[in-house]
């Protein structure tokens, strides 16, 4: 039986970033259910001084959809470990953070908490990308 040799260097790490591509995935999940069920639902209406106001944000809710699938690719692809997978997860999920708050009046919590795990995700694939040696 051998036994391993302690050379006094770090094990290689390149294993694939599977939390992080697990909670794009879900982020994206999320973020299509949440842009198909507002499509629905109808307009949002706003309260003002003057009265109740109906407010359409199709436009919006189709780039929510657009981008929620976009995140759920990326992060399909960086479950790969492939190069330049976690690259394009990190640009898809600041997409998305961004369509994210610009949402927050009409979904508050929904939006922290997906910005929060998307935000999440992408310091893995930063720590990800350091420890393989770029990407």
């Amino acid at each position: 039986m051998r036994s391993a040799q302690v050379t006094g260097t770090a094990p290689e790490r390149t294993g694939r970033p599977l939390l992080a591509g697990g909670l794009l995935v879900a982020t994206g999940l999320a973020d299509v259910l949440a842009a198909y069920g507002m499509l629905r639902s109808g307009a949002f209406m706003v309260l003002a001084d003057g009265g109740l106001y109906p407010v359409d944000v199709t436009g919006w809710i189709w780039l929510h959809l657009t981008t929620g699938t976009a995140v759920a690719l990326a992060g399909l692809m960086a479950l790969t470990g492939r190069r330049g997978a976690a690259t394009v997860a990190i640009c898809c999920a600041a997409l998305a953070i961004a369509v994210e708050l610009l949402m927050l009046p009409y979904a508050p919590i929904r939006a922290v908490l997906v910005t929060a795990v998307d935000v999440a995700a992408i310091r893995l694939l930063l720590r990800h990308r350091r420890t393989a040696g770029g990407g």
